[in-house]
């Protein structure tokens, strides 16, 4: 005799129920306890191809990954759905042990087959979920789910290697994907980090169709599984400014590198402030004129606001470089009304492209600029280039807004301050330096920078300070702005 949870209408109400409300499956199927987070989270999975989760211990993030296989094996037709977690051992005594918990109160609990790597409804291949442990020497092992249906979870994932999410990304193809990333934010970096907290996390409108996760920070403190007493102690014996209590009670990763110039904390608050735009804020745009196979950028800055149209190029000649800016240019002064200035950085290719702009009939709007001259403060900076960074991060402590650009982000975060000897002059590291251990040239962020430079408020008289590679005064011209 069939059982009454295995007749076709009631699988049927299941699916059409609860298809959409994850929250109301924990609840009557699962019978879970509630919380407010856990909602919130729940309406994301729904709704968000990515969701991904930072928190303080005991929250019960472990028992809510739990809940999401159970959750959409029961509601979608063939789901895929690919468990892992960042050891062996929390996956299978953690995260899969929670799953028999669960399906052990469930009120179809008799649909399931749990073993110890796979969860499988009505002995179907097709209906299954599996727990694989990672491996950074098989990747592939996570590449080639491809089905209507599909569910990642990762377990405690800030430990897991980027290679693991870079295969498991393929997945993502359809518009029923969905994929949960839970844990501590045990690092300051890492895909993870990238997911929760840095340069993939939605910020603004627009942000989710891009591929970037809609994201959450959920603190101990914020949990009714956590009892109070335990965030006091915590809080008593680690001290609240502790790396250790920012991990293990507020959900937050440890504070950036010592080495580290701009905080990331500077940046991620930029790009996730919005700031109105005012008539008189003039426009600069910064051209970083790549060498050999770098890039080139040009990134346009009004005020207190860098405006999203970013532009990176590569390969370009000298001539069809100046043609670009030149193109920048007459966009801004034909669709916005706006007199560009461009401050260049004028070397090696760089030379040529200024003198092809002011060529062109732009030397009133193009500044050449070495960037390893002297300083005009070289009692406190090594070079220009240190100078123009020194003032690009003060700016960025002001209420400011950036587009949220992934590598704009890694280009501000990643460059380091080096020892200064005995002068105490910032120095940070060239571009070279970087290169040898292994991150690529700043050269968004170098776009960036340029654009303050030089200070377009002098007057004119005190223009000549900033010169060019070969001493000549850059050009001048006066700003006009809608």
């Amino acid at each position: 005799m069939t059982s009454p949870t295995q007749t076709p209408e009631f699988i049927r109400h299941i699916a059409e129920t609860y298809a959409e409300d994850f929250n109301g499956y924990r609840r009557d199927i699962l019978q879970m306890g509630d919380a407010d987070w856990q909602d919130r989270v729940g309406d994301s999975l729904v709704t968000n191809k990515r969701t991904a989760v930072g928190a303080g211990h005991g929250i019960g993030k472990t028992g809510l990954g739990a809940a999401a296989i159970h959750w959409f094996i029961s509601t979608r037709p063939h789901p895929a759905i690919v468990a892992t977690a960042n050891t062996e051992t929390q996956l299978r005594t953690k995260l899969w042990r929670e799953l028999a918990k669960l399906n052990n109160k469930a009120a179809n609990k008799d649909w399931f087959d749990w073993r110890s790597s796979t969860f499988t409804m009505f002995n179907d291949p097709t209906a299954q979920a599996q727990a694989i442990a990672w491996s950074e020497d098989n990747p592939e092992a996570f590449a080639g789910t491809h089905e209507q249906h599909v569910l990642g979870l990762f377990d405690e994932a800030s430990a897991i290697a980027r290679v693991i999410f870079n295969v498991f990304a393929g997945a993502m193809t359809t518009p029923g994907a969905r994929w949960l990333l839970l844990g501590n934010s045990t690092r300051n970096e890492g895909y993870f980090y990238d997911a929760v907290h840095g340069k993939n996390r939605a910020r603004k409108p627009g942000d989710l169709s891009r591929g970037m996760w809609n994201s959450f920070v959920v603190p101990s403190w914020e949990s009714p599984f956590v009892d109070p007493s335990w965030v006091e102690e915590m809080k008593a014996s680690l001290g609240e400014d502790s790396d250790e209590y920012r991990v293990r009670v507020a959900g937050l990763p440890p504070r950036f590198d010592a080495e580290q110039f701009i905080p990331r904390e500077f940046v991620t608050k930029a790009m996730e402030r919005t700031v109105p735009l005012f008539h008189r804020w003039p426009l600069v745009i910064g051209a970083d004129i790549g060498h050999t196979n770098d890039r080139s950028t040009l990134v346009p800055r009004r005020g207190r606001k860098v405006l999203p149209k970013i532009e990176v190029i590569r390969g370009e000649r000298t001539t069809d470089f100046a043609r670009r800016i030149v193109e920048e240019i007459r966009f801004y002064r034909d669709e916005h009304g706006l007199q560009a200035q461009v401050v260049a950085e004028m070397i090696g290719m760089g030379v040529g492209v200024v003198e092809t702009v002011e060529d062109m009939g732009y030397a009133d709007q193009i500044w050449g600029i070495n960037t390893g001259q002297t300083a005009h403060e070289p009692e406190l900076f090594t070079n220009l280039r240190c100078e123009m960074w020194a003032r690009m991060k003060e700016w960025l402590e002001g209420d400011v807004e950036l587009p949220n650009v992934p590598e704009l982000n890694d280009d501000l975060t990643t460059v380091k301050r080096k020892p200064s000897g005995t002068n105490n002059k910032l120095r940070l590291e060239s571009k070279d330096e970087m290169r040898r251990r292994g991150v690529k040239s700043p050269d968004i962020g170098d776009g960036l920078a340029l654009t303050f430079a030089v200070d377009f408020d002098l007057l004119p008289e005190k223009r000549d300070m900033y010169a060019d590679a070969y001493g000549d005064p850059s050009p001048g011209g006066s700003w006009m702005s809608n």
